[in-house]
């Protein structure tokens, strides 16, 4: 889509500047047509006649003709004026390549952000990110989280859900983001320099495969350079279903802030 709006703008630049350029030329044509007939003078109708000497035809024409002397005298007619050429209505050559350029880059501008806006640009689809998400029913969550190990993962709203037990976390840390649910929302995003952090399968860690950082099953820092917990969204509960709000990205906790204390299950995959 990007591609085709920006050569349909070049298309619409390189047309507009072609009509410019051939314009003098379809001008003076349509000139010489309107002009070259008027400039004809009727031929002698005895100059037509192959029978006919030409000489004698000349003189007999300009003998007969209005502006020979004798009888009817008379001074010669004034000559047929030329017909003026009419000017060229509309912007001068300068002004109209200028405003050609303009309309060409501006169009290839346009069409490049539009695609850019469309690419940065969260959809808010119904389970897309920037959105509310409806992930279903607890049980149902809850059972995904199992199957995947320790892990649900929703790419469309880049985020992994975890089991949350309440009793791993005296002090309620996490008891904002998750309103009662038993469960948490972790967002993709490394808090180091923006990868999207994998699960570990061996360790059930996130382990970052750019810059090594790690994050225990909660999220929380266990090594590397990221400065602090991976982030977070707000789960509620509505009528037993659990939705994430993906608008509202929460800070993770410090490096030193995590409660859960687990350590890794088994070799990590970063080495």
């Amino acid at each position: 889509m990007t591609t085709l709006l920006i050569l349909t703008a070049t298309a619409i630049g390189l047309l507009t500047l072609a009509a410019w350029w051939f314009r003098p030329i379809v001008q003076a044509v349509a000139a010489d047509l309107a002009v070259t007939p008027a400039q004809r003078r009727p031929v002698p109708p005895g100059l037509a006649d192959p029978d006919c000497g030409i000489g004698a035809t000349l003189m007999a024409a300009a003998a007969s003709g209005p502006g020979a002397s004798g009888s009817g005298g008379g001074s010669a007619p004034a000559a047929p004026k030329k017909p003026k050429r009419k000017k060229p209505t509309g912007p001068d050559r300068r002004a109209f390549l200028r405003n050609s350029w303009l309309l060409s880059m501006g169009g290839v501008l346009g069409a490049f952000g539009a695609a850019s806006l469309g690419f940065l640009w969260p959809r808010l689809g119904a389970g897309a990110f920037g959105a509310n998400i409806d992930l279903g029913p607890e049980e149902d969550v809850l059972s995904s989280i199992a199957e995947g190990g320790g892990r649900f993962e929703f790419p469309s709203g880049r985020l992994y859900m975890v089991q949350y037990n309440a009793a791993n976390d005296p002090d309620g840390q996490y008891e904002d983001i998750t309103n009662g649910a038993s469960v948490m929302a972790i967002y993709q995003q490394c808090v180091h320099l923006g990868c999207r952090v994998p699960w570990c399968e061996s360790s059930r860690w996130f382990e970052c495969p750019c810059h090594g950082s790690r994050y225990n099953r909660w999220g929380e820092y266990e090594f590397g350079p990221a400065p602090r917990g991976l982030d977070r969204f707000p789960v509620t509960l509505t009528d037993g279903n659990v939705f994430v709000d993906t608008s509202t990205i929460v800070t993770g906790p410090t490096q030193t802030g995590g409660v859960l204390g687990e350590p890794a299950a088994g070799p990590n995959c970063n080495g």
